[in-house]
C-alpha cells in the first residue's frame, strides 16, 4: 500500500518516451487473475530448525503454496483510478521430527484469504502530481494456531521467494503525494507517504523475534525519488526509497485483562535502491537489465540494539520478450538473489540465501485479454546460521489472465 518503487516508476514514465505496449497510469479499466503452485524442496536430510512452533527441533522437507491472486481497476472520473487487489492462498509444509527413531512425516498448513486492499490514484496540476490514498481491509487471518504458525514461519520466509501466505497485517491507511517534472530529456519525481496501522501483523512479530503475536506495528513514513532518460539508444530508470519507522509494540495479557506493553520495538530505517536498463534491441519487443538493492538496519528492543539484526538482500536479473507472432511473444527471464539473512535468530524467517531461477512464458494476445502460461525453475542454498545450511530446489507453474475493457 505504500508509494513503491513501483508505483514511482509508472510516474517516471508519464514524462519519459513512450515504449512500446506502455500502460496508462490512470483511466484504465481492468480485471486480472491467475492461479500458481509453488513448491521448494530441501536437499539432504531436509533443513533443521530449532524450537519450531512450540515443537521439538524439526528438519524441514518441503514447502508448497497454491496462489489465487485477483485484482480489479477502474477509473473514476478523467483524473482517478480506484484498484482493488486480494490473493486466496493455501499452503503445506512437510517436515520430519529430528529424532529419525519416530515413523512417518508431519505437515502443517495453512490456508484462506489474504487483506483487501483498496487504493485510489489521480493526478493533478496534469501530470505531474500523482496523489494515492489506499486502505488495508483487515480479511486476512490475525489468529494462528500452533500448525498454523508453525507453516506461516516457513511460507512467509523471503529466503524461498513463495506468494504472501493469507496471514492479516490489520488495518491501515496510507496517503501519500509524488510529484513529477521533466528535465531536459529526464523525468525526475520524488514523493512521500504516510502508513498508519491499527492493529498487528503476525509476520512481523515473527521477524523480530517476539515472544507473542500480538504485534502493534507504529507508522510508516515512505520517501522516494528517481529519475527515467535515455542513454544513447536505450532509456535508464533509477529510483532510491527509504522506509522509517516507529515504535511497535508487542503486547500480552492474562484471559479477563487488559493486554499491557511488555516490549518496545524501533526497527531501523530500510533503504532501497533500483535501476533498469530498457536496451533498444532489435527483433524483440522488451530487453530488460535490472537490480535492486534492499538494505534494513538493526532494530532495538526497549532501547537496546539487537546484534545480528541488520541484513542486505539483492536481486538482479535480465528479462526480454520475443515475438513469435503479432499475437503471441516468449517471455524469458534468467534473476539471481542473495540475502545476508538477520543473523540474530536461526529461523528461517530470518535466513539468509543465495539462488538463481530462470522463468519461461508465452503470452498471448487476443482482442482485450491477454493470457500467459508461465513455469519457473529456481536452484540455491539456504542458511539459517553459520553450522546450519541446506540445498534448495523449487519451481512454479501458473497461468495469469488480464482483461482490458
Amino acid at each position: 500500500m505504500k508509494m513503491s518503487a513501483a508505483a514511482l516508476g509508472l510516474v517516471l514514465a508519464v514524462g519519459a518516451r513512450p515504449a512500446s505496449g506502455q500502460d496508462r497510469l490512470v483511466g484504465l479499466r481492468a480485471l486480472g487473475g491467475g492461479v500458481n503452485v509453488q513448491a521448494v524442496q530441501f536437499g539432504g536430510d531436509g533443513l533443521l530448525q530449532g524450537s519450531f512452533g512450540g515443537q521439538d527441533s524439526l528438519r524441514l522437507r518441503r514447502a508448497v503454496q497454491l496462489n489465487v491472486p485477483v485484482t480489479f481497476a477502474t477509473p473514476l472520473g478523467g483524473e482517478w483510478t480506484l484498484d482493488v487487489t486480494s490473493i486466496y492462498s493455501a499452503g503445506t509444509v512437510t517436515y520430519d521430527p529430528a529424532d529419525r527413531r519416530l515413523p512417518g512425516g508431519r505437515t502443517a498448513s495453512l490456508a484462506g484469504l489474504s487483506d483487501v486492499r483498496i487504493r485510489a490514484s489521480g493526478r493533478l496540476v496534469g501530470d505531474a502530481l500523482l496523489v494515492t490514498a489506499g486502505i488495508n481491509a483487515p480479511t486476512g487471518q490475525t489468529q494462528l494456531d500452533g500448525e498454523q504458525l508453525t507453516a506461516a514461519r516457513v511460507l512467509a520466509a523471503p529466503a524461498l521467494g513463495l506468494g504472501t501466505p493469507p496471514v492479516g497485517a490489520g488495518a491501515s491507511g496510507t496517503l501519500g503525494v509524488l510529484v513529477a517534472r521533466a528535465v531536459g530529456q529526464w523525468a525526475m519525481a520524488g514523493g512521500i507517504s504516510y502508513e498508519m496501522h491499527d492493529s498487528y501483523t503476525p509476520i512481523g512479530a515473527l521477524i523480530v523475534g517476539a515472544p507473542t503475536t500480538d504485534y502493534r506495528p507504529g507508522s510508516v513514513v515512505h520517501a522516494s525519488a528517481g529519475a527515467d532518460g535515455l542513454v544513447g539508444r536505450h532509456r535508464l530508470s533509477l529510483s532510491v526509497a527509504a522506509d522509517v519507522f516507529g515504535t511497535d509494540r508487542l503486547r500480552a495479557g492474562i484471559a479477563g485483562s487488559t493486554p499491557g506493553t511488555v516490549a518496545r520495538v524501533q526497527l531501523g530505517p530500510v533503504l532501497s535502491t533500483d535501476a533498469q536498463l530498457f536496451l533498444a534491441a532489435p527483433r524483440v519487443r522488451e530487453a530488460v537489465l535490472w537490480v535492486s538493492n534492499r538494505w534494513r538496519a538493526s532494530f532495538a528492543r526497549d532501547g537496546a540494539t539487537v546484534s545480528g539484526s541488520s541484513g542486505d538482500y539483492v536481486d538482479g536479473g535480465f528479462r526480454t520478450s520475443v515475438p513469435l507472432s503479432r499475437w503471441t511473444d516468449l517471455l524469458l527471464a534468467a534473476d539471481g538473489r542473495w540475502q545476508s539473512g538477520l543473523a540474530f535468530d536461526d529461523a528461517l524467517i530470518t535466513a539468509g540465501t543465495t539462488s538463481g531461477g530462470i522463468t519461461v512464458g508465452v503470452p498471448h494476445r487476443t482482442g482485450n485479454l491477454t493470457i500467459q502460461p508461465f513455469a519457473r525453475a529456481q536452484i540455491g542454498r539456504v542458511r539459517t546460521s553459520d553450522a546450519v545450511a541446506s540445498a534448495m530446489t523449487g519451481g512454479t507453474v501458473g497461468l495469469t489472465i488480464l482483461s482490458r475493457f
